[in-house]
């Protein structure tokens, strides 16, 4: 197994065989999406989105009165499905153009630097009031997902995605479709959120809280269906 800056990649090796791979990550754009979300406590309850974070955000709602409140609400909610989409293409390796034949928007690997780009956030000039919320909240958001995310980082903490589960799912898959443990991939983007919440956002792509990656029950659930989904394909 190898840790990446923010993640760790586990892998599998057998003597003459391909290998079954797993990433997850506790990534810093998807956590800034979220504090501005909840420092501005925007009602956007809608289904698929995560819960709150699971840990105290400074009140900042005093930023926008009611009404923009709910205009900023539904950017960020539109804003939230862009990131995850493109996340999602970037992850399985299928990066896409600017447009897709159906007219929706696609962005490639570097998602990141086209949807979350301060300080100017010039990816949001569309969405004027989520811009202004976004340059305000910036920073703090950065004070606040450093030592959020820290005890969750290898080598302190194991039991996140716990090899051995992984392991175990990846053979499982394998087995069950017949295929070779190298056709085996996928990946998981763990939320620092409240309870035992996940969401599969494409084939062999998940989100999942915290507690659902360290709980024995669910995280095999999930390790299954993001297995079973990118065989699927």
């Amino acid at each position: 197994m190898s840790a990446r800056d923010l993640g760790r990649v586990a892998q599998m090796h057998t003597a003459g065989t391909a290998s079954w791979r797993f990433a997850h990550d506790i990534d810093e754009r998807l956590h800034v999406a979220l504090y501005i979300r909840d420092a501005l406590d925007l009602p956007t309850a809608a289904e698929g989105t995560p819960p709150r974070l699971a840990s105290e955000i400074p009140d900042r709602s005093g930023l926008l009165g009611p009404e923009a409140a709910r205009a900023v609400a539904a950017q960020w909610l539109s804003w939230w499905r862009d990131i995850v989409t493109a996340m999602a293409s970037a992850q399985r390796g299928r990066p896409l153009d600017a447009a897709d034949v159906d007219g929706r928007p696609r962005y490639s690997a570097d998602w990141h630097r086209q949807m979350i780009d301060p300080p100017d956030w010039n990816s949001l000039a569309d969405r004027p009031g989520l811009r202004g919320a976004a340059k305000a909240l910036w920073t703090d958001s950065l004070h606040w997902f450093e030592p959020a995310r820290r005890p969750y980082l290898p080598p302190s903490c194991t039991d996140v995605f716990r090899w051995e589960w992984v392991r175990d799912c990846a053979e499982g898959a394998a087995a069950r479709h017949h295929v070779s443990p190298g056709a085996i991939d996928g990946c998981a983007e763990v939320l620092l959120v409240e309870g035992l919440w996940w969401q599969l956002v494409a084939p062999g792509v998940a989100l999942c809280s915290i507690a659902a990656a360290r709980d024995a029950a669910i995280a095999p659930a999930i390790l299954d269906e993001i297995f079973d989904s990118y065989l699927a394909g």
